[in-house]
């Protein structure tokens, strides 16, 4: 999959500074790419499509993407995301539709994780695969934290 040692260290630098990742051992780090799927889009190529059934999720590991949503016949930008960020994270632990279409922005290599990746991970090693999903699911603690202190903060600008 991987020819050079340049793709190899770029890869596996993503990876290791990906916050879901960032303690995980060069042995954990190897394991999770290599269950993992290298992914090269040229500038404005579609990765996914909005109502196409998401099971990945995504780490930049060069370049960048623009989440789009389609309204009154124009592509509107929702977000962008820069080298380094990972997105969709939702979909390795339910089979959903994407709400929004995801285009690279320019030239972009994407680690991809799908959730049957996770699955057939399963069967050849629990513990590893436990750890993975708990980085998720920490991840996932933080973001509802997160969304809950707005909330609040939203309710408090309310009176």
């Amino acid at each position: 999959m991987l020819r050079n040692k340049n793709n190899t260290d770029s890869i596996t630098k993503a990876v290791r500074n990906c916050n879901l990742f960032s303690d995980f051992s060069d042995r954990e780090i190897k394991k999770l790419i290599s269950i993992s799927h290298i992914r090269d889009y040229s500038e404005g190529e579609k990765i996914f499509s909005e109502g196409s059934l998401g099971i990945c999720f995504y780490l930049i590991v060069k370049g960048s993407v623009s989440v789009v949503t389609e309204k009154d016949g124009e592509l509107k930008e929702v977000r962008e995301f820069g080298e380094g960020a990972c997105f969709s994270e939702v979909h390795i632990f339910t089979e959903t539709y994407h709400s929004v279409s995801c285009i690279s922005k320019d030239v972009t290599r994407l680690l991809v994780l799908s959730r049957p990746d996770i699955e057939d991970l399963m069967k050849i090693d629990l513990r590893f695969t436990v750890r993975v999903m708990s980085k998720f699911l920490n991840f996932f603690g933080t973001k509802l934290q997160e969304l809950y202190e707005e909330n609040r903060k939203l309710k408090l600008s309310s009176f």
